[in-house]
């Protein structure tokens, strides 16, 4: 038999296509100097909204360390694949589909990690284990079950409002005791593709007047399951037309779709001033994460936009209310984290009704003055 050999050891192998170097180059294995044989295969499961799915890659640099050269296949759903694709040190990804569950069940993994307290992750976990040990979460009996004390520990937080709101430990020290891991832990990393970050800064220039100004961009959403993450549309413009009258500023509008209406409400609100646009990124995720790193600082809530930040290494203030302050990691002050003090109800992981509330008494000022402190020069 005659042929070019494959070697199905390399991580960049990728069967029904070429991979990026025969692409790019025309290399082929015998002769190619990009060769990265891997060692064990690991699946790592995460489902959950996709701020979780984001800071989850916490995780990556830690599993990398305990296994020999680990191809790292991650499974999550689908409006999570191409953030995940951007993450460093994920090898492939997943969509949760039955052609997804497929290559879950078959990928022949020495180690799988799921690290959600839910049954679906639990259950394509066991599945894809084969009988191996999981660590996180798996099916024992048909119910969800911890692998050690301290997902063990996790359930019960879950369980149990009053855990919950007295835990002062941040998700990822939470997760990486999970998996056994004790040392310090890093911000997510991403990789942005230089065309991508190009033609997020070209669209900046072109939608703000002539001359760079420190940028600040706010994050106008908070998703619709708790709407007090984020402070609403008139006292948005309240904060940015105080904010322009304090410095020289240009201040991004950003977010996806779903902030379309309220972006509208506060442009409104702030009577055409040029130097605040609306940088609503629809698209994609993608887009959205290099949209965020055009800017100087950020103001953002609970929400996916605060997981991207600390991945872009954006220096953000975050507001919190309903949600946990302390599960954020601060990442050594590049996340400056404010809420109302002097709340009993903080952290409720509801809506209340009432007109005082952990937004309306939020004080404009300071967090005006922490936006301002947060840019790389005086404004």
């Amino acid at each position: 038999m005659t042929g070019t050999p494959i070697n199905f050891a390399c991580r960049h192998y990728r069967g029904s296509r070429p991979c990026a170097f025969n692409k790019q180059a025309g290399a082929e294995c015998p002769t190619c100097t990009h060769a990265t044989p891997f060692g064990e295969r690991i699946l790592f499961v995460k489902l959950d909204a996709i701020g979780d799915v984001l800071r989850s890659a916490s995780m990556l640099p830690p599993i990398i360390a305990r296994h020999d050269r680990p191809y790292i296949a991650w499974i999550t759903r689908r409006e999570s694949a191409d953030l995940v694709s951007m993450m460093v040190g994920v090898d492939e990804v997943i969509e949760v589909s039955d052609l997804g569950l497929a290559r879950a069940a078959t990928g022949g993994w020495d180690h799988v990690y799921s690290l959600s307290n839910d049954t679906p992750s639990a259950s394509i976990a066991t599945l894809a284990a084969n009988g191996r040990p999981i660590t996180g979460f798996g099916l024992a009996r048909g119910v969800l079950s911890p692998s050690n004390d301290a997902a063990r520990a996790w359930l019960e937080m879950a369980a149990f409002d009053r855990l919950k709101q007295a835990n002062t430990r941040s998700y990822q020290r939470i997760m990486l005791d999970i998996i056994g891991h004790d040392g310090a832990f890093a911000p997510p990393a991403l990789h942005i593709p230089p065309a991508l970050a190009d033609a997020a800064e070209a669209r900046v220039r072109a939608m703000l007047p002539t001359g760079r100004r420190p940028r600040v961009a706010i994050n106008v959403g908070a998703g619709g399951r708790w709407p007090k993450k984020m402070l609403d549309a008139p006292a948005i413009a309240d904060l940015v037309a105080r904010l322009r009258a304090r410095a020289p500023v240009d201040v991004l509008l950003v977010g996806g779709a779903a902030e379309e209406q309220k972006t509208a409400e506060v442009k409104a609100l702030v009577a055409g001033d040029p130097h605040v646009q609306a940088a609503l990124t629809p698209q994609s995720i993608p887009h959205f994460v290099a949209m965020l790193a055009t800017a100087d600082a950020m103001l953002c809530g609970d929400t996916l936009a605060l997981h991207v930040a600390s991945a872009v290494g954006l220096p953000t203030v975050a507001i919190f209310g309903p949600t946990s302050l302390p599960e954020i990691a601060d990442f050594d002050g590049l996340i400056h984290k404010i809420a109302t003090p002097g709340l009993a109800c903080l952290g409720c992981y509801g809506d209340c009704s009432k007109t005082d509330n952990c937004m309306t008494l939020l004080d404009i000022d300071s967090l005006i003055a922490a936006i301002l402190a947060r840019l790389p020069a005086a404004a």
